[in-house]
């Protein structure tokens, strides 16, 4: 039987290949990368409102997958069979974008709060949402706003998946504050990070994975992943995905659980 939740997951924009230790992006043939448009390294535009909307409003999102992340409903596949179920579970979804995996995990019976900065992508999570609601187990809040301003709302599970990324390094710290403060004791943050080896990451400037070595999507390492969240969770799964994107490097993808201690 087919699941309406997953059936309204439809997404018009190409998938991510990549070159070597860089992310390209082909889209109508043509070559692009994150970069476009961004400033200088010291007033990023990746970290505004502003350049995120206009990426949607344009439909430059290469980055949105046609289907729910593969890594990231591996990881949820694991926290299940260990005897979690989002079914009734209140659920984060930060950086939600056109929210394929928002709509997945409400599929599941969750209630997923999904936050993004883009007020055309909320909008269109809206609209994929109302056209499956009746029938879907769970339901999908969504909201156009700052998640880093937001005041907490304490939740079961974090689903993560290109958000922490896309944000700059410089706000991960951060990051991790938020989203325990947004995570009840005993809850779990789930997640599909982009991990290379140290060696790897020292040669990409600033941590990005662009061509042009400058901007989103950034890398991280697991040394970075321990330090910035075992103070506050615990390390449940942090290994390569089995099941990664076919478009995307396979190695880099890795799942990660983390339970609120």
């Amino acid at each position: 039987m087919s699941n309406p939740c997953k059936d309204a997951q439809e997404d018009l924009f190409e998938p991510l290949v990549s070159v070597e230790h860089l992310f390209i992006y082909l889209r109508d043939g043509a070559r692009t990368s994150y970069h476009r448009g961004m400033q200088s390294k010291e007033h990023p535009s990746w970290s505004t409102a502003e350049y995120w909307q206009g990426r949607f409003e344009k439909s430059d999102t290469p980055w949105q997958l046609n289907v729910a992340s593969t890594v990231l409903m591996e990881a949820l596949d694991e926290l299940e069979s260990s005897g979690f179920s989002p079914a009734e579970k209140r659920a984060l979804s930060p950086g939600c974008g056109r929210g394929l995996d928002a709509l997945e995990v409400a599929s599941k019976g969750a209630r997923v709060l999904a936050v993004d900065w883009s007020s055309t992508a909320v909008e269109d999570l809206k609209s994929r949402y109302e056209a499956i609601r009746d029938s879907c187990r769970g339901t999908v809040e969504v909201v156009a706003g700052d998640i880093f301003a937001m005041e907490p709302q304490p939740v079961d599970i974090v689903i993560e998946h290109t958000f922490f990324c896309a944000i700059d390094p410089s706000m991960r710290k951060t990051y991790a504050e938020k989203i325990a403060q947004w995570t009840k004791p005993g809850g779990f943050l789930v997640g599909n990070f982009f991990v290379l080896g140290e060696e790897v990451v020292k040669t990409l400037p600033g941590l990005s994975l662009t061509q042009r070595g400058e901007g989103p999507p950034f890398a991280s390492t697991v040394k970075e992943l321990h330090g910035l969240f075992l103070s506050t969770f615990e390390e449940v799964v942090l290994r390569p995905a089995k099941n990664p994107d076919p478009d995307r490097r396979p190695e880099m993808e890795w799942v990660g659980i983390f339970r609120r201690r």
